[in-house]
This record gives C-alpha cells, sequence and structure tokens, in this order.
C-alpha cells in the first residue's frame, strides 16, 4: 500500500497535478435539503447565491451530478465511502456506519492530512472517529466560529481535509437572510401547486439558501485572509433535493440532481462546464487522486478528476445507480439513469410514494392534500399520491424532465426498457443488494407526518 501510494504520488507531482509540489488543501461543503437548480450559476432567476456563483465562475460546474440516495445519512455514507450505503450496511435514515468500515479522512490521515467535521455529519460515532477534529455549532447554528477554530488551531506543517455540514436547507426554516424573499419570487415547479401557501413555503426555503451562501462568503474571506484560498480545492454540494413534495426521498431529478462546483485555481478552468455523468459516490476516489494517493480495492467510485482538470472531456460513466430505502416507513426503490432515460423499480407497491415525515408536516404537503380533496391538482401533481405503484417506470427525460409521462409499458420504448432493466440487475448483483423483508412496520404515519412508534 505505502509503494502505491508513493509510486501515485510522484505520477501526480510529475504531471504538475500538485503545484510547486504542494498537495492542496481540500473543503467540502455540504448543503443540506438544496435542490440542484436551486442556485444562481444554475439558472434560477431569483435564488441570489454570489458566493457560490464566483466559486462556479472560477472553477468548474456540473449540471449532471446525483447523489446515490435521495435521503440525508445513506447519501453521506457514500460520499465519505466511495461505496453505495447497502454495501456497509447503513442504507437506513440514520443507520450508523458499521464498525470496520473505514472513510475518507481515515485514509488521508494516513497520507498525512489533518481531518475534521464541522456541523453537520449524520453517521454515527464510528465515522466520526476518524476524524482528528469534529466540532458540533455555534450557538444558533452558526458555523462561522467552528471552521474559524478549525483553521486557526490545524497543525501549520500539515494540508487539512475539512467537510462542512450546513443544515440549511432542511427544515423548519429558521434563517433569514439580509435582504428575504418574498412570496412573488417563487418560482413554481409544475410537480406543485401555484397556491400563495406554496410560494411563502418557497420563499421561506429560499431564504435558508441565501443564508447559507452568506456564510460560504464568510468562509471564502476567512481563507483569503489566512493565504489559503490560491492552494485550497473547495467542492460544494448536496445531499439531497429539496424539502417539498416530489424532491427529498424521491428518485425524480428534482430528489437525486445535485449542484456539484468545484474550484481549483491553477487547475480547474474557470467557467467551465462539465455535462458528464457523476455521481456522489465518486467523490472519494477523486480526492484520493487528486492528493496523489490509492483508491482503495473495493471501493466503488470512479474519480472524476478528469472532468475537473478538462470539463470538456467525456464522463467517465454512462450511468449513474440511485437508491431509496427506509426513511421513517419501509421503501425500497431502485433505479438507474443515463443521459437521456431513467429507469426506476419499485419494491413496496401497495403504498404510494409519500415524502418524508417532515415534508408532510410541511405548509405545501398540507395545501396539496386539501385541493387533492378538491380535485384541484393536475395529473403529474397526484402521482405522488397514487396508489398501487407501477413495478416499473421509464421516463425519457430528453421530452419529458418532469418525469410525468411513464413509458415503461410502451412498445416504441421496449428495447430501451430491457437495456435499462439489465443494467439495473447487473448493478443489484454485484452490490449484493436485497430487499427487506417482512416490511416494517411504519414510525410515522404516512399523510400526517405525526410519529407513531418510538425512534428504533
Amino acid at each position: 500500500m505505502k509503494h502505491r501510494w508513493l509510486t501515485a504520488a510522484l505520477l501526480l507531482f510529475a504531471s504538475g497535478i500538485l503545484a510547486g509540489g504542494e498537495r492542496p488543501n481540500i473543503i467540502w461543503v455540504i448543503a443540506d435539503d438544496v435542490g440542484w437548480k436551486d442556485l444562481g450559476c444554475y439558472g434560477h432567476p431569483t435564488i441570489r447565491t454570489p458566493n457560490i456563483d464566483w466559486l462556479a465562475s472560477h472553477g468548474v460546474r456540473f449540471t449532471n451530478a446525483f447523489v446515490t440516495s435521495p435521503q440525508c445519512s445513506p447519501s453521506r455514507t457514500a460520499m465519505f465511502s466511495g461505496r453505495f450505503a447497502h454495501t456497509v450496511g447503513a442504507e437506513d435514515l440514520h443507520a450508523p456506519v458499521p464498525k470496520g468500515v473505514r472513510l475518507l479522512p481515515s485514509y488521508l490521515r494516513e497520507g498525512g492530512y489533518w481531518t475534521g467535521n464541522v456541523g453537520k455529519l449524520h453517521l454515527g460515532p464510528h465515522a466520526a472517529h476518524q476524524f482528528d477534529v469534529i466540532r458540533g455549532f455555534d450557538r444558533g447554528g452558526d458555523l462561522v466560529g467552528q471552521w474559524s477554530a478549525f483553521l486557526d488551531d490545524r497543525p501549520k506543517d500539515k494540508p487539512f481535509f475539512l467537510a462542512i455540514g450546513f443544515t440549511e436547507a432542511h427544515r423548519p426554516f429558521t434563517k433569514r437572510p439580509a435582504r428575504p424573499y418574498k412570496p412573488s419570487d417563487a418560482v413554481v415547479p409544475p410537480y406543485l401547486p401555484d397556491h400563495p401557501i406554496v410560494r411563502e413555503d418557497l420563499a421561506r426555503y429560499y431564504d435558508e439558501i441565501t443564508y447559507m451562501d452568506e456564510q460560504i462568503g464568510k468562509l471564502i474571506e476567512k481563507l483569503r485572509a489566512d493565504g489559503l484560498l490560491r492552494n485550497t480545492v473547495i467542492f460544494f454540494f448536496s445531499d439531497n433535493g429539496s424539502p417539498f413534495p416530489r424532491c427529498k426521498c424521491h428518485l425524480a431529478d428534482s430528489g437525486v440532481g445535485t449542484p456539484l462546483v468545484v474550484y481549483w485555481p491553477g487547475v480547474a478552468p474557470e467557467g467551465g462546464v462539465h455535462s458528464g455523468l457523476v455521481s456522489l459516490v465518486d467523490l472519494a476516489p477523486t480526492v484520493l487522486e487528486m492528493v496523489g494517493m490509492a483508491v482503495p480495492e473495493g471501493w466503488m467510485g470512479k474519480s472524476f478528476l478528469a472532468a475537473i482538470r478538462d470539463p470538456r472531456r467525456d464522463g467517465v460513466r454512462s450511468a449513474v445507480f440511485l437508491e431509496r430505502n427506509w426513511h421513517d416507513y419501509e421503501d425500497h426503490v431502485r433505479a438507474v439513469r443515463t443521459r437521456r432515460y431513467k429507469l426506476i423499480r419499485n419494491v413496496f407497491l401497495n403504498e404510494p410514494w409519500m415524502p418524508p415525515a417532515d415534508v408532510m408536516r410541511s405548509p405545501t404537503a398540507r395545501i396539496m392534500l386539501r385541493l387533492r380533496e378538491q380535485g384541484q391538482l393536475t395529473v403529474g401533481q397526484m402521482m405522488l399520491f397514487r396508489a398501487p405503484r407501477p413495478p416499473v417506470e421509464l421516463y425519457d427525460l430528453e421530452v419529458d424532465p418532469w418525469e410525468f409521462q411513464n413509458r415503461a409499458f410502451d412498445p416504441e420504448y421496449e428495447e430501451v426498457r430491457r437495456e435499462l432493466e439489465a443494467l439495473l440487475e447487473r448493478w443489484v448483483r454485484e452490490t449484493a443488494d436485497v430487499s427487506p423483508l417482512p416490511r416494517r412496520p411504519d414510525e410515522f404515519d404516512r399523510w400526517t407526518g405525526e410519529r407513531l412508534r418510538p425512534r428504533r
């Protein structure tokens, strides 16, 4: 292992990746429940994110990046482990990473990095013990003091890896930026009804995002003031889609698509855009290659370092794989997505594909249920409450980007369906994926979001 690491480091040094012989510092900025198009640099017409936009304009923006799961802790497990959550036994919400599972910071520490996590981690005690430093929140949830302390107190003779876990924009919405949004600023997607209550809810969600962006601006200024910005790589991404119906916990792109911005001065070309498929299971392998370390055997991610250096090149993936597991109540859904198509396989068909409890308690879900009783939802909005579910769903994203028209039983798409089913089945076999039987009792009421039984 040591010999392989040294060989890789020398090769990277010779190719000029390690500028001036320095290994870069690495910062992961992880948003919580922020949708993939809900940033200025991704074309949203009203959400203000000048600091994330600055990172994108001075780095590379990925337009087809996806989480592995539209749920917080399974998604983060894949990010830090380079493996799909079900392969390490941490596929359910709140399931801790088991003992014996090594995460990215453990390997970076072996390579001479000082490692830390501030804010949300959500992976259990064994994961936390793999960092040199774990810091929670200041009073009020402000992360600025915590990352400042990490940067001030770190050993100055070592490069560092720092993960910053924001809680924005997770519900409840409590943060306000300098200029709060108005309901008229809301852009209502077609899977939600255009109703005053929905617009107000979206405005409060926008507040959370811009508040987070303001904190990221303070991080950039701290790095600049400390002379660290020139040799620090900053990744910005989210753990899953926004906390609205048909987003969080859903395998539609609104639930699994993620913004991904990589800032690396002198390496990532300014204003670069990469349209190839990327999965966030690829993050940890990318970091290891970036710092000259070998990727461990058994990891399932693929480094996209080449796309950071030259975003015009082809992507490393022809498909990404997606999983949805326990989150407040049982579910088992698997999907494969290519550039044009998505195939979804449902196991539990009797219950509709309901949002998680925090979303079902939201003003948006409440008004959707009322409009449903009044027969005022569109066919696309009613898909959320459909039961029984079809065993297979197939969407042509080129003509149906909102995933409203299931083509799984359309003869015109039969060949596409067979190809994607074969891809998904091979992934299921290779990752030893099995559905949980018998089905476990619900922890929350699916329609009200109220707790039914104590936490497991």
